[in-house]
C-alpha cells in the first residue's frame, strides 16, 4: 500500500510538473515586462507581453501593461484598444477605467454619449459588480443550499418545518437561477466581440457599404465604434452619441 502511494505521489507530482514550471514561466515574463517598463523600455514591455498573449496567457494586467507602454510611447488609438480589452475581463477596475478616460481626452472625436435608459445602466452595475467566476460561485453556492433545504424537506416530521424547507429551498432556486443569468451575462460580454477601435487616422463613415455613397460623419484614430451587420468588406456600425454608418473592415480592430 505504501508503495502505490508514493507510485501516486510520483504520478502527481509529473503531471503537475508542466503547469507548475507554466506558472512560473508567466510570472517570470510578466515581472521582466514590468521591470522593462519601469526602466522606460517600452518596446521591450509590450514584446514580452506579447509573447505571454500568443501562449494563451491572458489577464487585466498583461493588457493594462500593454496599454500603459503604447500610451507612454504616444501610440493612443493602442493604449485605449488595450485598456478596452483589460476592462472586458476587469470591467469594475478604477485604474483601467481612469485611464481610459484619460487616453480618450488625447483623441480627436469627444463624442457625448447617450444617456443610459436607468434600468440598463442598473442591470449593467448588477452585472459587473462581480467577475464572471465570482457569480458562478454565488450561483452554486445558492444551488448547493436549495439541495440542503430539499434534504431537509423530506427528513422533516412537522408540517411547520416542511413549510419552511420549502420556502427556503424555493428562494435558493430563483436565486440560483438569477445568479446562473447575471454569471452567464457576464461571460457573454468579456467573450462578444462587439466592439472595435478606429486605427485609420481619418476615416468616412458612409450611409451605405460602398466608397460612392455620401459621408455621413468623419471618425478619427483611437474613436470607438460598435460593431453591427456587415457585407464581405465592410461594417456597419454605431457610435456612442447613437450615429451609425458604414466602415471599410480594415479601418478597426475589434477589441
Amino acid at each position: 500500500m505504501k508503495m502505490k502511494n508514493k507510485i501516486y505521489s510520483l504520478l502527481a507530482v509529473l503531471l503537475m510538473a508542466p503547469l507548475m514550471m507554466r506558472a512560473s514561466s508567466t510570472k517570470t515574463l510578466f515581472d521582466l515586462a514590468n521591470d522593462h517598463y519601469n526602466k522606460g523600455e517600452y518596446e521591450q514591455t509590450i514584446k514580452l507581453c506579447d509573447s505571454l498573449l500568443k501562449n494563451n496567457v491572458e489577464s487585466a494586467a498583461i493588457y493594462y501593461n500593454m496599454g500603459n507602454a503604447y500610451f507612454k510611447l504616444d501610440n493612443i488609438p493602442k493604449a485605449i484598444y488595450y485598456y478596452e480589452k483589460a476592462k472586458k475581463l476587469e470591467p469594475n477596475n478604477e485604474d483601467i477605467n481612469y485611464n481610459i478616460a484619460y487616453a480618450n481626452t488625447k483623441i480627436a472625436d469627444k463624442i457625448k454619449p447617450v444617456p443610459e435608459f436607468f434600468v440598463k445602466s442598473w442591470w449593467h452595475r448588477i452585472v459587473y459588480s462581480l467577475s464572471e467566476k465570482q457569480w458562478m460561485r454565488i450561483n452554486v453556492g445558492f444551488f448547493f443550499l436549495f439541495l440542503i433545504a430539499v434534504v431537509f424537506y423530506y427528513t422533516a416530521k412537522r408540517s411547520e418545518n416542511k413549510k419552511r424547507a420549502f420556502i427556503i429551498g424555493l428562494s435558493m432556486l430563483v436565486l440560483s437561477f438569477i445568479t446562473g443569468g447575471v454569471g452567464y451575462r457576464s461571460y457573454v460580454n468579456r467573450t462578444t466581440h462587439n466592439t472595435a477601435i478606429v486605427f485609420t487616422p481619418t476615416v468616412n463613415v458612409k450611409s451605405a457599404p460602398d466608397e460612392g455613397s455620401s459621408t455621413l460623419f468623419i471618425l478619427h484614430q483611437g474613436a470607438k465604434v460598435k460593431l453591427m451587420e456587415e457585407t464581405k468588406n465592410w461594417q456597419k456600425i454605431k457610435i456612442a452619441d447613437g450615429s451609425e454608418g458604414w466602415l471599410p473592415k480594415d479601418d478597426f480592430e475589434k477589441i
